[in-house]
């Protein structure tokens, strides 16, 4: 591969990113920890997952040739079997110290912990003529009740700063970007009008996580104004199609069509050569602005949801406020 085909893992996660030989470059992360299987078609790599107790199939990335495919296929076989033998030795490891090292050290503190118990207190350890039968009397045991330990304080993982993830966008500009295409009313579907502020997303109807985000969405909804920028970054031409018969169709009809799409029902109506136009102005967009992956989320000020913020209406709800107030 090419020097600007990224294929990294993080935890159970892989990050990939066909920058040069991919045809769509988009940016996706498989979880590892789930079933997952990963093939090869023509020109195509195709994943295969299982979600919601169903398996889904994706296109992850197009390529030019059947060669690059093939080249792409390779390798991300070989980070994938390199993830389990991490994991097989990462579990004898574990054993290692679970029924090794831990019980030794355990020992080792006891026994550090009661010298220390004796020097604090000043006692001392009683003699043979202490414990004569002779005397009558026999020294009381010591008595030592130790402090409860206090925990450590662990500071949270700075995500931002994960080697290989591109900057995030300056928020004023991702603000302008949403903002002229909200204006324009072709490029976005409004979901809903609440009260509490307002939130984009960029969101593919193939992309697994944004079919499992849809009910938060819901939620957020019922007092959030919801702004939707459909992407085909994931699902390819399978996106592209249905959103361009969306964006083909007048504007009270477009909310109702999204909720179909989404949960991967058919919808009516053509499929015009402005909507495509419209779905590849959205996908370069995406990519102009490195967003990570699908569902992005973004605040009225243009700043995308920390990554360590799970994707659930009751957070996001949250960090909304606190960052409109700030």
């Amino acid at each position: 591969m090419k020097n600007r085909d990224k294929i990294r893992q993080y935890d159970n996660t892989l990050h990939i990113h066909f920058g040069s030989t991919g045809e769509e470059r988009s940016v996706s992360l498989l979880p590892l920890e789930r079933g997952l299987s990963l093939k090869r078609e023509g020109k195509q790599l195709l994943v295969t997952s299982a979600f919601g107790g169903k398996l889904e199939q994706v296109v992850l990335e197009s390529f030019g040739t059947e060669q690059l495919a093939t080249d792409a296929f390779e390798a991300l076989q070989a980070a994938i079997v390199s993830h389990g033998l991490r994991r097989r030795w990462s579990s004898r490891a574990k054993g290692i110290v679970k029924w090794g090292i831990i019980p030794a050290f355990a020992v080792i503190f006891a026994l550090g912990l009661n010298m220390f118990a004796a020097k604090l207190t000043g006692l001392q350890a009683p003699t043979e003529a202490q414990y004569d039968p002779g005397i009558g009397t026999q020294p009381p045991a010591p008595v030592f009740t130790p402090q409860r330990p206090q925990p450590l304080q662990q500071p949270a993982p700075d995500l931002a700063n994960i080697p290989g993830l591109p900057k995030a966008a300056d928020p004023k500009v991702v603000r302008e970007a949403i903002k002229a295409g909200v204006a324009t009313g072709k490029y976005s579907v409004k979901l809903s009008e609440g009260a509490k502020g307002t939130v984009y997303i960029f969101s593919d109807p193939s992309c697994p996580h944004c079919q499992k985000f849809e009910p938060e969405l819901e939620q957020l909804a019922a007092d959030h104004t919801v702004e939707i920028f459909p992407v085909s970054v994931i699902g390819g031409e399978g996106s592209a199609k249905p959103i361009a018969q969306m964006l083909c169709a007048p504007v009270e009809q477009r909310a109702s069509m999204w909720k179909a799409i989404a949960k991967g029902r058919p919808v009516e109506g053509p499929v015009c050569e402005e909507g495509l136009t419209h779905v590849r102005a959205n996908d370069q967009v995406f990519r102009k602005l490195q967003f990570l992956g699908t569902p992005t989320v973004i605040n009225q000020q243009g700043a995308q949801t920390p990554l360590t913020l799970p994707n659930q209406a009751a957070a996001i709800a949250q960090w909304l406020e606190q960052t409109q107030a700030q």
